[in-house]
């Protein structure tokens, strides 16, 4: 723990090397002693091969991504519009300033300011950029500094930055999620900088709007882990920036910020939910360490210490690499920022916890919702920990996952840790799928991947998420326009669309049959289709995103209609077997509401329209129960109860109980799990040589995780034993989505109404163990609803028993 609570515990980056001589630091001389004894106590010994302090280790990381330096460089940036990173670096330089004291970095930030602002007087054009809703509480973090400093003299650069506001100021953009939650802090920072600005009552009155948009619920509709940490980072700073901290110190804040705590895994990772990268790190550990000194609770500066120690020898290459690169410079901006933070006092802990399920609350104000189902017998390291994504709902959501393991972990080694931002599909996940199945493979066929060229296919968004348009009859739908989404195509492709159109219950129904170019937008053109008949053709002209509108709408009800599609194919110009375009369908809602103004989704996405009826988890000493049942599973009217046992040796047995609905006949149901590379296999067995680091824009990075100490985790590898049974078969498909996982699964045909079961046991075990004497000392026999497994792990035998009714139980001897 953090030793003595009545003595202040230093922020991890307040260390000798680097503390500025600034007031704040005078008022601390004091307790200099207990500071530093608080770096110890709290962040406990630091890596061995990196015996630097946290800040010291920010710094040169720093130094060494935004190697070589130059003003020309910056210049270049401006130039090309790269607002969003070239204002995050102003900011981040600026608060490397504050957290050491080096004039180097003012410097720095100060001709940052001046390269743009000079640039933005002679072109405003060069003020906005690709996603740069994050730069304008950078522009207003930045010019504080420099004032304050004596950097900007009288009214020098006023007018520009005020304009700057101006032009980045979207009243209508209310929303709860990340973007808008920077809206919201940047013009906070303006409104406290300029309120006799023209414009000033109308950002105040912007901000007091978002401000009451999520705290209404004490909750925000969020379903990503990086993403949950930008936003609390956000409403925090703005709490203390507009003088509404207290309104963060109620129970109910502290309930909602509690959620976040008890996902954290033993290790200290923030698991992958959502659309998200794995590695949620730096964002973490800042917002943990505001939660602790909001709340008092000792715990959360544990997190944000677990976090920082077992996050700090994993941390990829492109982290600390010398070179350019300002995304992942500035990032560590965070570690200097929480050397600002006042000493922490401890008042209180939450004692250690287990298995639980998570609850949240949505937009609407419906509160209890299943969010995160949670296994595990402690938060102590070591111990092993799944998660389970309940809600699969908000901003960022994956809807067809919803059920999946999207996490597990024993002794600190993250065996499963999702398959990465965009992949949506229901074959993404860990569950069991139930689908049709397609020729030559699965659960892909070899025909479907719609990155194959010249190839007609037929895709559709699942509408019945949208916005009601009758208070009578919730069923009710409607939408405005369509738009086609295309984006990483290569210049000159080619892109055709035919027979738009609805789909459901009551059959199709054409919206627009493509012979016309009436209620196009702009980009398209009529073209012969190959049954003399006509379609709108799209040739794309560079590889940026390209959106192309359609003006038809439609209302009807979901009990007819539920699906929006089209049928389409696409080709370039050096016909290429393959083009990894992405190409998204949108159709905005007739009823547009925050944050609910369109539905949207990739094309090739099987749909997983499941709902869950009950989840509930039991521990039992070291060993943990889960189970969640899901309606509606994959197909209508069919249903998937799936059992889950973890147990202290962190085996984890799955029971997935299936019962097809009515529509299920000629579909082929699935138990399907994910590994990040393949080692060995038996006949229904698969094994990994350990879980690879993941990272944005690195997939299967090779190196093996290792604990907190730096030392390579031996027990990474990771056996997947599926359970025989009669007509069962069992076999593994390469991927190319994302990180380009193999998929192992065991699958049957069904009958409609006839249940089966699957049994699917995951075991970790070391690289000095073989998977085959694994597979060997495993048995699994279902009857009569009751699952039994045996184990022989080294001389002990585990059995672990599931019934379908509920009951369990883990023996050994």
């Amino acid at each position: 723990m953090l030793g003595k609570p009545e003595n202040p515990v230093c922020p991890l980056s307040y260390n000798k090397p680097y503390q500025k001589k600034s007031s704040m630091i005078q008022k601390l001389s004091a307790s200099i002693f207990l500071c530093l004894w608080g770096i110890v106590s709290v962040y406990g010994n630091l890596h061995p091969v990196i015996d630097k302090d946290p800040l010291s280790i920010a710094v040169e990381a720093f130094d060494n991504q935004t190697h070589p330096y130059s003003k020309e460089r910056i210049q270049k940036e401006i130039q090309n519009r790269n607002v969003r990173w070239t204002t995050h670096l102003m900011t981040a330089a600026g608060t490397f300033y504050e957290a050491t004291g080096q004039k180097r970095f003012l410097d720095m930030s100060e001709e940052i300011f001046r390269c743009a602002v000079t640039a933005w007087e002679k072109d405003e054009q060069l003020m906005r950029g690709r996603d740069d809703f994050f730069s304008t509480r950078n522009v207003a973090a930045t010019y504080k500094l420099l004032k304050k400093e004596g950097r900007l003299k009288g009214n020098e650069a006023r007018r520009i930055v005020i304009r700057f506001a101006d032009l980045h100021f979207e009243p209508h953009f209310i929303t709860d999620h990340n973007q808008g939650q920077e809206r919201a802090l940047g013009f906070t920072r303006m409104y406290n900088l300029f309120p006799d600005a023209p414009n000033a009552n109308l950002w105040k009155a912007y901000t007091d709007t978002m401000w009451n948009f999520w705290y209404a619920n004490k909750d925000v509709d969020e379903t990503a882990t990086l993403y949950s940490a930008i936003h609390l980072n956000d409403i925090i700073t703005i709490a203390q920036e507009s003088g509404r901290t207290e309104l963060l110190q109620t129970p109910e804040i502290e309930q909602w910020f509690s959620r976040y705590l008890h996902q954290q895994a033993p290790s200290g990772y923030m698991p992958e939910y959502g659309d998200d990268f794995f590695f949620a790190y730096f964002e973490w550990i800042v917002v943990f360490e505001k939660m602790a000194r909001l709340t008092g609770n000792a715990s959360y500066q544990e997190a944000a210490r677990k976090l920082y120690k077992t996050g700090l020898p994993n941390l990829p290459e492109k982290y600390t690499k010398r070179g350019w690169f300002l995304r992942d410079a500035c990032e560590w901006a965070s570690i200097a920022e929480i050397a600002l933070l006042p000493p922490f006092i401890p008042k209180t802990s939450t004692p250690d916890w287990g298995a639980m399920v998570t609850t949240r609350t949505n937009r609407e104000g419906q509160s209890g919702i299943p969010d995160q189902l949670l296994l595990t017998a402690s938060h102590v390291p070591g111990t092993p920990f799944v998660m389970s994504d309940l809600y699969a709902e908000g901003s960022h959501k994956h809807p067809n996952l919803r059920g999946t393991i999207n996490y597990f972990e024993t002794d600190c080694c993250p065996h499963f840790h999702g398959v990465q931002r965009h992949a949506t599909d229901m074959r993404h996940g860990n569950t069991v799928i139930l689908m049709k199945e397609e020729s030559n493979g699965f659960p892909f066929g070899e025909g479907s991947n719609r990155w194959l060229t010249n190839r007609w296919f037929t895709d559709w968004i699942d509408f019945s998420s949208s916005t009601h348009i009758s208070e009578s009859d919730p069923q009710m739908r409607g939408f405005q326009s369509i738009t086609f989404r295309f984006q990483n195509g290569q210049p000159g492709e080619v892109i055709c669309i035919d027979k738009v159109r609805l789909r459901g219950k009551a059959g199709e129904k054409i919206l627009h049959d493509c012979n016309t170019l009436d209620a196009w937008g702009d980009g398209v053109e009529l073209a012969d289709n190959e049954k003399g008949g006509k379609m709108i053709r799209i040739t794309l002209k560079d590889n940026s995103i390209h959106f192309i509108n359609l003006k038809v709408a439609a209302d009807f009800s979901l009990n007819d209609y539920r699906y929006i599609g089209c049928d389409w194919k696409h080709y370039t110009t050096d016909d290429r077997i393959k083009s990894p375009m992405s190409f998204k369908i949108r159709a905005y809602n007739k009823i547009r509401k925050p944050v609910e103004d369109y539905v949207h989704e990739e094309v090739g996405v099987l749909f997983n329209p499941n709902i869950v009826r009950t989840a509930k988890v039991v521990n039992k000493g070291k060993d943990s129960y889960g189970e969640v049942i899901l309606d509606n599973h994959c197909v209508d009217g069919s249903t998937l109860q799936r059992r889950m046992v973890l147990t202290a040796e962190g085996i984890l047995i799955l029971q997935d109980h299936l019962i097809p609905g009515e529509d299920t006949e000629g579909y082929t149901a699935g138990s399907i799990w994910q590994l990040y590379q393949m080692d060995e296999r038996g006949e229904n067995w698969f094994s990994t040589h350990g879980g690879k680091k993941i990272y944005r824009d690195t997939p299967n990075a090779g190196q093996p995780w290792k604990d907190a100490s730096g030392n390579e985790i031996e027990k990474r590898q990771l056996l997947v034993y599926f359970e025989k049974q009669p007509d069962r078969s069992y076999g593994f498909q390469k991927q190319e989505y994302t990180i380009q996982p193999t998929t192992v699964f065991s699958k049957q045909c069904v009958t409609p109404f006839e249940p089966l079961t699957f049994v699917t046991v995951i075991v970790p075990y070391s690289i000095k163990e073989k998977a085959a004497d694994i597979a060997q000392s495993l048995s699994t026999r279902t009857q009569d609803g009751c699952s039994t497994v045996q184990i022989k792990n080294n001389k002990e035998e585990i059995t672990v028993q599931i019934n379908m009714k509920g009951s369990w139980n883990v023996s050994r001897k």
